[in-house]
């Protein structure tokens, strides 16, 4: 099975990455351009939308080198997991010259001009090949460093920067104050939900 058989040609997509730093993933936090009420910030990872007549590894290592000023290795996934918009998630082989770790189905919400339509975020696991570059701060005001167990907590609720810190997440780059609220979106949202859906089936095969 392939992309092209998940996805319509004329959806719109998006290439996400998770990039591995040590045991810490790593994310962007919003910058100024992308402030929501109350001084809150949403972490993601590194990504955006696939340009026409772009593939989704294509667009992967562009958006790497526009957002954080680097160069990454894409890295093949064993296992693919699709994450319905309806909640569902499902276990995938692809054939793929480099496999995703996930595919996400995002709707756009009320209030939106695209309300109620699908977007496709196909999201790679990778590695640095260099250091990272220097930041845009109206789009990113810090990269974090989570460990798996942090992403798979904050999946659902809102934490600080403080509080990330005293369990082991690091800021690699930027300054943002310890007591800024941040919210899962995107790829950070995905991966959180399958190490949960991972947890909860080892569980019940034990």
């Amino acid at each position: 099975m392939k992309l092209d058989d998940l996805i319509p040609c004329d959806a719109e997509k998006g290439a996400g990455l998770l990039i591995k730093v040590g045991s810490h993933y790593i994310f962007q936090v919003s910058g100024e351009k992308h402030s929501v009420p109350n001084g809150e910030r949403f972490f993601s990872g590194i990504g955006g939308h696939v340009e026409a007549g772009e593939s989704f590894v294509e667009a992967a290592l562009r958006e790497a080198k526009e957002e954080i000023g680097t160069e990454v290795e894409l890295l093949n996934s064993e296992k693919t997991y699709y994450l319905k918009y309806t909640g569902q998630i499902i276990e995938l082989s692809l054939d793929e010259k480099i496999t995703p770790l996930m595919i996400y189905e995002m709707i756009h919400p009320e209030g939106t001009p695209k309300v109620g339509q699908l977007y496709y975020i196909v999201i790679f696991v990778a590695e640095l090949k260099r250091e990272i570059g220097k930041l845009n701060s109206q789009e990113v005001s810090a990269i974090l460093g989570l460990k798996k167990e942090q992403i798979a907590k904050y999946v659902d609720k809102k934490t600080s920067i403080e509080r990330i810190l005293e369990q082991g997440g690091v800021v690699l780059r930027g300054k943002i104050s310890a007591s800024t609220k941040l919210f899962p979106l995107g790829t950070a949202a995905a991966f959180g939900k399958v190490l949960r859906f991972l947890s909860i089936r080892r569980s019940i095969e034990i």
